[in-house]
């Protein structure tokens, strides 16, 4: 860890934030993307194990994710789905306290599974990956009898990361994010 990575944690830790320029802090979070936490290959992509942690904004929700190349679309884990005027309605399990979020739907998905197809919901999410934050598209599916509550998919992955099959949350998530209460940006990352 570097002096002004340990600076910058110290006041994000004291809650003075305000101390420190926002753009002072996302070079440090670009530069400790090529540090451990984040490895890159040689095209600047950040490599990722086959489970990683991911947190889902705005609620700063920390999920184990599988990173699955063979599909697709990301998929979450929603209990109790209902959707009405384009809204889905769901629960998450009991590990987050069985939160209730809704999302607007953009999409409709016909998805090829074990037992046949099923019509998904599809919602855009707004994800930490690594040292990355960005939205993708996610089918929203009762996910309990899974072991991952969060599958991310192709979709997610283009041009910005590599899958090294034989590591295991290789790229800890550490990203701002702007907080809508606050109006300000926070640092997050997976506790």
């Amino acid at each position: 860890m570097g002096k002004i990575t340990l600076i910058v944690v110290c006041l994000l830790i004291l809650g003075m934030t305000n101390a420190i320029p926002i753009d002072l802090l996302q070079a440090q979070v670009s530069e400790d993307a090529g540090t451990t936490d984040s490895p890159q290959s040689g095209t600047g992509k950040i490599t990722l194990g086959v489970v990683e942690d991911v947190i889902l904004s705005p609620w700063n929700i920390s999920f184990v994710a599988r990173i699955d190349t063979g599909a697709d679309l990301s998929s979450l884990d929603a209990r109790e789905l209902v959707v009405r005027n384009n809204v889905a309605e769901f629960k998450l399990g009991k590990r987050w306290d069985h939160r209730r979020l809704q999302l607007r739907v953009v999409e409709w998905a016909q998805v090829q599974t074990a037992m046949g197809t099923e019509k998904r919901p599809i919602v855009e999410v707004s994800i930490c990956l690594g040292s990355k934050h960005f939205n993708t598209l996610a089918t929203l599916k009762d996910r309990s009898e899974m072991m991952y509550p969060f599958l991310i998919g192709r979709s997610a992955l283009k041009g910005n990361y590599l899958v090294d099959a034989s590591l295991s949350r290789a790229a800890r998530p550490v990203c701002l994010l702007h907080s809508s209460k606050t109006k300000e940006f926070v640092a997050a990352s997976f506790e």
